[in-house]
């Protein structure tokens, strides 16, 4: 019983997951222009600098990930995500994917969760940021007779 005291909350927090999601895309953006004006030996150290980086804290996130889902049967769909999520932050800078998880890996409720694209509700729905368009067909003569 909310009593709607939260409402359109999932909205709003569409709008921020879609606001950092531009964020991240630009700021890759921005790197990747400085990035293709270091040498070829400067990119490398580079590479190797955010790919060592990169392993480090992923194995920050395992670690916490066990200890904080030990006890439920969350753990693997969880260590997915991470994973997926890494890869997306290394392609927002011009990088290779490092772990093979792709969305089609990660759980689907959680993919509609954090989907940036705009939420549709039928025409009359009183929630959502966009409209999908009704199913319509022409009327006819036939349509009156009773």
């Amino acid at each position: 019983m909310g009593n709607n005291k939260l409402t359109n909350v999932a909205e709003i927090i569409k709008l921020i997951i879609r606001d950092e999601s531009v964020h991240g895309t630009y700021i890759g953006y921005k790197f990747q222009l400085g990035f293709n004006e270091l040498s070829e030996d400067e990119q490398g150290k580079m590479k190797d600098w955010m790919y060592d980086l990169l392993y480090d804290l992923y194995a920050n996130e395992e670690g916490y990930t066990n200890d904080l889902y030990a006890k439920t049967d969350w753990t693997d769909e969880v260590l997915t995500f991470l994973r997926y999520n890494a890869n997306k932050a290394l392609m927002n800078l011009g990088q290779d994917p490092l772990f093979p998880d792709t969305a089609e890996d990660v759980n689907p409720i959680v993919m509609n969760g954090i989907s940036t694209s705009t939420s549709n509700h039928d025409f009359f729905s009183q929630v959502g940021n966009g409209y999908r368009l009704g199913q319509v067909e022409a009327m006819s003569d036939d349509d009156y007779k009773f």
